[in-house]
């Protein structure tokens, strides 16, 4: 089954109305052919999802063998920027390895982390993996300031379908193979520690791995579901959002009523599915 901008299940078409912003959606089992979709294909500004590019290029570096994950990078005061992180708050600044980085990205979207990370991976590295993967409403354009990017200046960008399709070709071993690298990436994204949108309301026997992404105007959630009667991705991206914390809740409950319909498709006798 799948689902399109005009034939959401009546649940599912509430809830997205309920959301006091304009919603990009794409939900996808990795085991069925179920997927709802909603403006799925819009580029938006990224914010801290496209951390998920660098992420992803980085363990395929470690898996290939061309980095080494105790690789050590010096973190000095020039390299320091403002936004979200711990980084910029020490007082003096540590060696960190190439792992260390990734989990300061990710689990507490460290923006130093990252920007170290771009340096060390070189941003044709990116556009390789996007193109590749054929992303092309994802493009990795700037580092990373803690601000979105100054009028007339380059902006990072990505698509909901684009994310979905990044983590689906990763947890299927399409980029980095079945292994310790793997898991260790899957690991990494079990313990970010923004839950408050997709992560918020399902239920706690689910396993997700996420990444979020927030800047004035916007909020993001890219998550990979692994539950008992499957795995799925979800990825939500709000624009034109005014009030954050309505938001969220919004957000949070249309997580939810995918997470059911889901569940009740995956429960369906095949002769009532559509």
């Amino acid at each position: 089954m799948r689902t399109g901008m005009a034939s959401h299940p009546p649940a599912i078409q509430l809830a997205l109305e309920r959301v006091p912003a304009r919603v990009r959606l794409f939900f996808s089992d990795l085991d069925r052919q179920w997927e709802i979709t909603h403006d799925a294909d819009h580029p938006v500004t990224a914010a801290s999802t496209i951390k998920l590019l660098i992420l992803v290029t980085l363990y395929r570096a470690f898996a290939r063998g061309d980095l080494d994950a105790n690789e050590p990078v010096a973190v000095t005061p020039d390299v320091v920027v403002p936004g979200s992180g711990v980084l910029r708050w020490l007082q003096q600044q540590p060696t960190l390895t190439l792992r260390d980085l990734a989990v300061l990205m990710v689990i507490v979207s460290d923006n130093t982390a990252s920007n170290l990370l771009i340096d060390r991976l070189g941003w044709s590295a990116f556009t390789a993996l996007a193109s590749e993967l054929g992303l092309a409403q994802t493009a990795l354009r700037r580092r990373f300031a803690g601000r979105a990017a100054l009028p007339g200046a380059e902006e990072n960008v990505t698509s909901a379908r684009d994310l979905a399709q990044l983590l689906v070709s990763v947890e299927k071993g399409e980029i980095i193979p079945e292994g310790p690298w793997l898991t260790d990436l899957r690991t990494i994204l079990t313990a970010q520690q923004f839950r408050d949108i997709i992560p918020a309301r399902l239920p706690a026997h689910v396993r997700l791995g996420n990444k979020t992404g927030s800047l004035p105007g916007f909020l993001h959630d890219a998550t990979l579901l692994w539950a008992p009667h499957g795995r799925a991705t979800l990825v939500l991206l709000a624009s034109d959002v005014h009030d954050a914390e309505f938001t969220r809740r919004a957000l949070a409950d249309l997580a939810r009523v995918i997470y059911d319909e889901w569940w009740m498709e995956t429960n369906r006798k095949p002769s009532d599915r559509s």
